[in-house]
């Protein structure tokens, strides 16, 4: 519930600035977020580094509202690669595909998903597609089996929620077909039928 709070007030502008100005607030914030820009973020992962952790940076927010947004998302996560890239960081990312346009449109997403592929294939790193509400698991399974693992294989996997019904299909057709898959518990509130 709490991670389904927070992600809900990630995209609400006042909470945001509210948290950013409020130290109670930020100093609770700060237990689940990195840093508010990507310096920041990039020096919490080099302490965690430097206790032998990996890390994994993930933009907060979900939706894009038209093709520019999507774009700049997608350039946002090159820049992220580019930079654990030139600070030699043990470092991934994690994707969510809505960030990225699915939304608006499927060849959109690919497109922009690609960019960031060839970028993780060119630093021989890895993106991880975070699983968002259960209204959009088919759509990132399929987009992820059909579209974007057959070309990047070792660059690309998925993030599946353990408390949906259909997970333990989804992680064994996942091991079938031996793509990386990441369990999460979830943060999305869910009907009891899914």
């Amino acid at each position: 519930m709490l991670r389904s709070a927070l992600l809900y007030l990630s995209n609400q502008q006042q909470v945001f600035r509210f948290v950013r100005k409020n130290r109670l607030a930020k100093s609770f914030a700060n237990r689940f977020v990195a840093g508010e820009t990507l310096a920041t973020a990039l020096d919490a992962v080099e302490k965690l580094n430097a206790r032998g952790i990996t890390a994994s940076l993930d933009l907060l927010g979900e939706s894009v509202h038209n093709e520019g947004e999507a774009r700049a998302a997608g350039r946002e996560y090159l820049t992220m690669l580019d930079t654990i890239n030139e600070r030699k960081l043990d470092a991934n990312v994690s994707v969510k595909l809505t960030a990225m346009g699915l939304d608006i449109s499927e060849e959109l997403c690919c497109r922009v998903m690609q960019d960031i592929l060839d970028r993780a294939e060119q630093y021989k790193t890895f993106v991880r597609l975070d699983m968002e509400g259960s209204a959009y698991t088919q759509r990132t399974l399929d987009l992820f089996e059909h579209r974007l693992f057959p070309a990047y294989r070792e660059n690309v996997g998925v993030v599946l929620q353990s408390y949906l019904y259909r997970t333990f299909a989804d992680v064994e057709h996942a091991n079938r077909i031996r793509a990386r898959v990441r369990i999460c518990k979830g943060a999305y509130k869910e009907p009891d039928t899914v």
